[in-house]
């Protein structure tokens, strides 16, 4: 399967194969190897996580097709390349965390320590309620329904960063056009809402 039709949650913190011309010439190959290695290279062996807000895939090797095997040329640790998601959202992904994780269990390691540092956030991310309403290529931005008796709905991204019974905290990230009584940078809070028999993320004014 394509990229594009994968959901975050499926391909998160797993050891992803992509493939494809276009894929490959993204990344210069001498600034993921030492030394190229000579052999051709049909993609890259990648570890998914969330750096910041963006779903990336980082370079653990390049792979090499035959046939039904990978053949794979470990990167340099020293080193550290990763490809955004709507950069790569053409290529074809595989999943083989479970006949790489012990390879890669250092590497991987790696990467888990120095770029998990948000326990808050990280527990958004498991709630499944938000999955429609989450930005492809941004897992934790959100968009939320904003309402006042005075104006008309808008709608604006939002970032999660923390829950508390089901009560929402996030960062917003548009200037709204209309006075909510918020503006873009704000901390706000929000929640599930059903509207006609239909969830929607709604905008919890602290008032």
């Amino acid at each position: 399967m394509k990229v594009e039709e994968i959901f975050f949650r499926e391909m998160y913190h797993q050891i992803c194969l992509l493939t494809g011309a276009e894929v490959v010439s993204l990344v210069n190959v001498r600034k993921v190897f030492d030394f190229p290695p000579e052999e051709k290279i049909d993609g890259w062996l990648t570890y998914a996580y969330i750096d910041d807000a963006t779903l990336v895939f980082e370079i653990l090797a390049g792979a090499r097709l035959l046939g039904e095997r990978v053949k794979v040329f470990p990167a340099s640790y020293k080193k550290s390349v990763k490809l955004n998601r709507g950069q790569v959202d053409d290529a074809e992904l595989k999943i083989l965390s479970n006949e790489y994780s012990l390879a890669f269990r250092d590497r991987v390691q790696m990467i888990i320590d120095k770029s998990f540092n948000d326990e808050a956030r990280e527990q958004t991310r498991l709630i499944k309620t938000l999955d429609a309403f989450r930005h492809p290529h941004y897992p934790d931005d959100v968009v939320v329904y904003f309402l006042s008796a005075e104006h008309k709905p808008e709608l604006l991204w939002v970032r999660c960063l923390s829950v508390d019974e089901n009560i929402l905290t996030g960062k917003l990230l548009n200037e709204p056009t209309k006075n909510f009584g918020c503006h873009e940078g704000d901390s706000i809070k929000f929640g599930v809402a059903q509207v006609k028999e239909q969830n929607i993320l709604l905008y919890l004014p602290t008032n």
